[in-house]
């Protein structure tokens, strides 16, 4: 039996497939996405079977082919082998040996048209109707079980499908979307570790904001169910699936979708009901376990998280109320203020007390209580973009929580328990109590501009209240400032002095105050039988003073330099007095400039040896003086000294070594001792020191030396700081001391002395 007209048939199938439906198809292939203005669903095409594609790889160059384009390609070859007839090979002789070229050509048109028709089905699918499209799409998403890339493709090409569902209100596809959306959410939940924040894959977050953008631009009325769960952040927060963290990543994303909607009141309506139910229900506080045997809460650590977790999520709904304050939203403002599932009304992102709306105040009004990225990059608004206003961020959502305080006053009390206008419970810390007094004067500035926005106070019914409730307002900030100020001074007085400080101050005066007398230690000798003759006797002595408690007491207003301020102004002192004796010591006095100063030495010093040149303060102005000096013959005897006094600058002393001054350092006496209670801190030295509360009952008669009664009022209490020593400078009383000042056109000094009228030192 022989085949025949298999050869007319299938060039006849083979002409009809390349010559008229191929170009038809094609054209069609190249329309795929147009539809839906899509980039991804012919990217989904291009892995159909048979339009999948191959790479072959020549000459490092590669070249893509599709599966029924390479089917073409051998169905066309094998016509060959009927134009080009030859023998069987190695002499085989049968019926399929005989038959093969038109075997084989019969088999590969046969597949070139199943494979036409396969391609020609997914044509038309891709081509056809929408709803067979997303089914199939999803189809393939779900396949691919692993987070590959043609899995995030099919995801892309599902939500250019929503987009185009939204955009020409095709509500045919809604029900599958919100299927396969809801599934898509609610599995990656799943799969998340619960105790970890969820960042969900970007396309996600992109499809959620572009659905709300269309949501302002399109008036959806048909597709409502997709715009209430990517509105309200149905999807982005979950429902039902069981709590996990909001990832910061997610907030943003979420302020971003506000910040779109903020000017539509239908939208901000769903988002604050889904809000409100999700913080209720699945941001439940936890509450404590107790364990007996361990005398402790065995979920601390998670009720603590779950406090930091409601407290992020109020925040963010503290700042949405002053955008909405900001962009003029008064009636999604009043919405807000009285949406309530529940009778007695609850409003769970609202304050309940005093204490709830101090605390938030506090909270963003204080840009130093947030160590992060400052609340005003968080909750951006429009058009408060820059350095220049951005901080007006802050006001309006300050000015937002003071409304929060007018509206307390319109609450209807249904329980005995319930008091909202009482004042606020104060926090303990003395930081924080200082920072809440500072902010009341921004508080009141706040209140003063909601009460002066009729438009607001109009639109929130308030009229009436705020006519009735003014006086109640100006008392109750009053009383809050005593309140405040009570608290904080007694606090103040009952904090006991912390002990390191105490003993930082005694450490460091100590330090301080010995290396300020050791810088002398040249120009001082021995004590000696002259020098206790001495007529002229100079005292150096310490000091007491005031300084604020807070710097010695912990959880307060740290103080820099406290252990070392006061000790630095008894150093300055000393740098003041000792030079000061060389002044009131000298015998002689000469005015010369800096040209003749070498030849007035030589003539002062002569021949006399054991002579000192004791140079005190040379300023930069003359610093040649310095550098003449120390390249001259006198270089041995020069020894420099720093004066704290402006005017005992660039003054010179010649003397003999035996005129040279000493010092005695005398012991405090003992009722000086017991009065400042002093501690000894350097036994060489004789120096003393003291940190005194002389706020307590048994310090009051030192109090009362201070004066401090004029001032009732000062929530600055403070502590005597004492360092005492009493060091004596002896000068003999037969000395010679030669003082010669050098001229500066910056000071007016007198008239230069003639160097002829120099005197050398007596013999």
């Amino acid at each position: 039996m022989t085949p025949e007209y298999i050869i007319e048939i299938c060039v006849y199938i083979d002409v009809a497939i390349i010559g008229i439906a191929y170009p038809i198809i094609v054209d069609k292939i190249s329309n795929i996405g147009e539809k839906y203005s899509s980039e991804y669903i012919p990217v989904i095409f291009n892995t159909e079977f048979p339009q999948k594609q191959w790479n072959f790889t020549i000459n490092k160059n590669t070249y893509p082919i599709s599966i029924f384009k390479l089917t073409l390609y051998f169905t066309l070859f094998s016509l060959l082998f009927l134009i080009f007839q030859s023998p069987p090979l190695f002499g085989w002789d049968n019926w399929i040996i005989n038959n093969s070229a038109k075997l084989l050509t019969f088999l590969l048109s046969s597949t070139l048209t199943i494979f036409f028709f396969r391609w020609l089905d997914k044509v038309a699918l891709y081509n056809g109707k929408s709803t067979s499209l997303l089914k199939h799409l999803i189809g393939k998403y779900d396949a691919f079980k692993d987070d590959t890339d043609m899995r995030q493709y099919c995801l892309k090409a599902i939500n250019e499908l929503t987009f185009y569902a939204i955009e020409k209100q095709d509500e045919h596809l809604q029900a599958t979307l919100l299927q396969f959306y809801s599934q898509v959410f609610v599995t990656i939940r799943e799969k998340h570790n619960k105790n970890k924040p969820l960042i969900y894959p970007i396309d996600l977050y992109f499809l959620v904001r572009r659905l709300t953008e269309e949501s302002i631009s399109i008036d959806n009325k048909k597709l409502r169910g997709i715009e209430s769960r990517a509105v309200s952040g149905t999807w982005l927060l979950g429902q039902g699936s069981g709590y996990i963290p909001i990832s910061r990543e997610t907030y943003g994303w979420l302020w971003g979708n506000v910040y779109t909607i903020c000017d539509n009141a239908r939208l901000i309506k769903l988002f604050w009901a889904h809000s409100s139910q999700y913080y209720d229900f699945q941001l439940q506080a936890i509450y404590p376990l107790y364990n007996s045997a361990q005398r402790q809460n065995i979920n601390q650590q998670e009720i603590n998280n779950r406090k930091t977790e409601r407290e992020l999520f109020l925040e963010f709904h503290y700042a949405l109320g002053g955008l909405l304050l900001y962009r003029n939203q008064y009636k999604s403002l009043k919405y807000i203020f009285e949406y309530s599932q529940s009778q007695p009304p609850k409003y769970p992102l609202l304050p309940q007390s005093m204490s709830e709306i101090f605390y938030w105040f506090e909270n963003f009004r204080n840009e130093f209580r947030n160590t992060g990225t400052p609340i005003d990059l968080i909750y951006y608004f429009p058009e408060l973009d820059n350095l220049g206003n951005r901080r007006q961020v802050k006001y309006w959502i300050c000015s937002y929580i003071t409304v929060l305080f007018l509206r307390q006053y319109s609450l209807h009390q249904y329980y005995t328990f319930q008091n909202f206008t009482a004042l606020p419970n104060l926090p303990d810390d003395l930081m924080e109590l200082n920072s809440w007094f500072d902010g009341i004067s921004f508080f009141e500035k706040c209140l003063n501009d909601i009460l002066s926005n009729q438009a607001l106070i109009a639109e929130l019914e308030y009229k009436e209240l705020v006519i009735l409730k003014n006086q109640e307002f100006t008392q109750f900030i009053k009383y809050l400032k005593l309140a405040i100020k009570g608290k904080i001074n007694q606090q103040k007085l009952s904090a006991n002095l912390a002990q390191d400080k105490i003993n930082n101050f005694l450490t460091h005066s100590n330090k301080i105050i010995t290396e300020g007398f050791n810088s002398y230690n040249t120009i001082f000798v021995a004590m000696n039988k002259e020098l206790l003759k001495s007529e002229l006797k100079l005292s150096v002595t310490g000091a007491t003073t005031l300084m604020s408690k807070a710097a010695f007491t912990d959880n307060d207003v740290p103080h820099m330099n406290y252990d070392t301020v006061f000790a630095g102004s008894i150093v300055a002192e000393i740098k003041r007095l000792i030079p000061n004796s060389f002044f009131i010591a000298k015998t002689r006095r000469y005015l010369l400039n800096r040209g003749n100063i070498l030849l007035a030495l030589s003539k002062i010093i002569g021949h006399t040896s054991d002579v000192v040149i004791i140079a005190i303060s040379l300023s930069y102005e003359i610093k040649e003086v310095k550098e003449v000096l120390d390249k001259s013959i006198f270089k041995e005897r020069v020894r420099y000294i720093e004066s704290s006094e402006y005017h005992f600058q660039d003054v010179i002393f010649v003397l003999r070594t035996k005129n040279l001054p000493a010092i005695e350092h005398r012991n405090i006496k003992e009722e000086v001792q017991r009065e400042l209670q002093l501690v000894e801190i350097n036994k060489d030295l004789k120096i003393y020191a003291s940190v005194i509360d002389i706020n307590k009952p048994e310090n009051k008669v030192i109090k009362d030396k201070w004066n401090l009664d004029n001032e009732p009022d000062n929530l600055d209490l403070k502590v005597q700081l004492a360092i005492s020593f009493i060091s004596v400078i002896y000068w003999r009383n037969d000395r010679e001391i030669i003082q010669i000042n050098l001229e500066s056109e910056f000071r007016e000094q007198g008239i230069q002395s003639d160097i002829n009228e120099i005197d050398p030192l007596s013999n």
